[in-house]
């Protein structure tokens, strides 16, 4: 799925989080560049032009650029983590973080938003476990650090906190998106238990897809069932085995992952043309 965030490789500016206390207000302001407001505890009121919102703990908000807003906290104080930001790398003019109202921004040093970004004020909610907080706290580690290197990487940090942020949450586990990625979890089980025996269809249970669906995917993009492909597992591992003389054929189908040994000649036959016996003697 391609969507606009595809598009975007923001720039950071000015990063900041700490505490307001309760009963506080900022005066009125307006932005030279977007700021991301994340609420980590407490709540507070965001005025925004004419509109007005409570924000509260696992809410965040979007603010453009030359756009009045003020911020109230009321009976508890606020921790919040505020991020200046350009939507491209581009170079942008040297400019204040804001000014005050009645004051304006100076047109010529406001950067706006590009004309494929959909969204102006955005609020919307997000997990304060999990992903967004290990995010944040990466981005701030790195930033303050005030390293070149680490203010590069920050870069990466920051543009998957706002796709984690902003992407459709309808659009986040769409079959077709994640195929590629199922078929290589599938693949790694395989990988990394299927050697140990029991159930291919138990083992591949763990991803929660159905087995048929599974196979399915696998098919597409390696062109072979998982049981093919563990079959073709071990039966390369066979073929090393069947250079040890001191192993009966028996002995090498279990030690390859087949525990029928008559299996293991069929499969074997069927790959390579011969028996397991005349592939041994072939390699005298």
């Amino acid at each position: 799925m391609q969507t606009w965030l595809d598009r975007i490789a923001p720039r950071l500016n000015i990063l900041w989080r700490g505490e307001w206390p309760r009963h506080y207000v900022e005066p009125a302001r307006s932005l030279y560049d977007h700021e991301l407001v994340l609420v980590n505890k407490g709540k507070f009121l965001l005025r925004v032009e004419q509109e007005q919102w409570e924000m509260s703990a696992g809410s965040f908000a979007i603010i453009p650029p030359n756009t009045n807003h003020v911020s109230v906290t009321t009976e508890c104080a606020v921790f919040r983590s505020c991020i200046h930001f350009d939507w491209l790398g581009e170079p942008a003019p040297r400019r204040p973080i804001c000014c005050y109202y009645p004051k304006r921004p100076a047109p010529r040093l406001i950067v706006p938003a590009p004309a494929f970004v959909p969204i102006r004020c955005h609020i919307q909610t997000f997990s304060r476990e999990g992903t967004i907080a290990a995010l944040l706290e990466s981005l701030f580690i790195r930033w303050q650090t005030g390293e070149s290197f680490h203010r590069s990487l920050s870069r990466g940090v920051f543009l998957e906190l706002l796709v984690q942020l902003l992407w459709p949450k309808s659009e986040k586990k769409r079959a077709g998106d994640a195929a590629p990625q199922l078929a290589y979890a599938a693949k790694e089980l395989l990988d990394n238990q299927g050697q140990a025996g029991g159930s291919i269809q138990t083992l591949l249970a763990s991803l929660d897809y159905s087995y048929p669906h599974i196979c399915r995917l696998f098919h597409k993009n390696f062109g072979l069932t998982p049981v093919e492909y563990l079959n073709a597992q071990r039966l390369e591992r066979a073929k090393s085995l069947l250079g040890n003389p001191r192993l009966t054929v028996a002995e090498v189908a279990y030690q390859s992952g087949f525990h029928d040994p008559g299996y293991f000649t069929k499969k074997f036959r069927q790959q390579t043309g011969i028996t397991p016996i005349h592939y041994r003697r072939a390699l005298d």
